[in-house]
């Protein structure tokens, strides 16, 4: 397979996305079941599958729709590189595969892969076309994620970690939408999403703002409600990291949240300091008081 080929094909599968299977983990992390790490990584990988599986499918089913757009023509599938139905085959077989992987790991975490994938299929098919719904419909992506890591390692979630995934999931959702209201034209907005002509920039605006309030209530709770010291300290963190995507927003034309976390130096710094923070609790390290 030529160079230029094999980078089209790893564009389709989209890699870079992985970053938001890692809410997989917090379920094994933050109960310190560090006896089911393995069982976690083959379910993150597996969930990678299912991700690669949905893109592929998207983007074959998307591609009339992404020419109209300034960056998705330049999709593989949208600019012609590769063929629809090569991508259809690819995502059948990632998707069969995931699931087949995902029952021999454990029978309830291959359903709530097939959950995820249903999910993700009514999404590309119709929920993203009706304003609200295709912002619920990717947090409900999230929260299959949380869910999915405590069903291999038999764990239970606090419901204020269930809601706090939720909320924040809707606060970057809509921060998309609004990104992507703003980079098309009000013609071509119906073309490429339809629901966005179901939305206005300052009905964004305030709803971003009650998701971030959300957020950051029920993140609130969720550290009162458990004994914890070092994950105290991720409080401001998680302050500045909502103001800063904010900030992105409105005031650097951003917006995509894979991209700004994998790119904007800010928020990589505040990743790697909740990181450390929460690794310090889970471990056990005595807090200095």
């Amino acid at each position: 397979m030529p160079y230029r080929q094999l980078l089209n094909w790893i564009r389709l599968l989209r890699p870079q996305q992985y970053v938001k299977n890692f809410f997989i983990l917090p379920p094994m992390i933050f109960a310190r079941r560090w006896d089911v790490v393995e069982e976690t990584a083959i379910g993150f990988g597996l969930y990678c599958l299912t991700s690669s599986a949905v893109y592929a499918f998207n983007d074959a089913y998307d591609a009339p729709a992404d020419r109209c757009h300034p960056y998705k023509r330049f999709r593989p599938i949208a600019s012609g590189a590769i063929a629809p139905h090569s991508a259809l085959a690819v995502a059948a077989f990632l998707a069969v595969g995931s699931i087949l992987g995902g029952f021999l790991l454990k029978p309830l975490f291959a359903m709530i892969l097939f959950l995820y994938l249903l999910n993700n299929l009514l999404y590309t098919l119709w929920l993203k076309r009706i304003a609200l719904l295709d912002v619920f419909s990717i947090a409900a992506g999230f929260i299959l994620r949380i869910y999915g890591g405590a069903v291999i390692g038999s764990i239970p979630v606090s419901t204020y970690l269930f809601m706090t995934v939720f909320f924040l999931s809707t606060f970057l959702a809509f921060g998309k939408r609004r990104h992507e209201l703003l980079i098309v034209s009000p013609k071509e907005a119906p073309l490429n999403r339809k629901s966005l002509r179901l939305y206005s920039v300052y009905y964004l605006d305030q709803v971003m703002n009650i998701s971030a309030t959300l957020t950051l209530v029920v993140y609130v709770l969720y550290l009162m409600q458990n004994a914890f010291m070092w994950l105290l300290g991720t409080l401001p963190i998680v302050v500045m990291g909502l103001f800063r995507y904010y900030h992105l927003t409105h005031n650097k034309q951003g917006g995509e949240p894979t991209q700004e976390l994998l790119t904007d130096r800010f928020l990589l710094v505040l990743g790697g300091l909740y990181g450390m923070l929460a690794m310090l609790e889970m471990m056990n390290v005595p807090f200095p008081l």
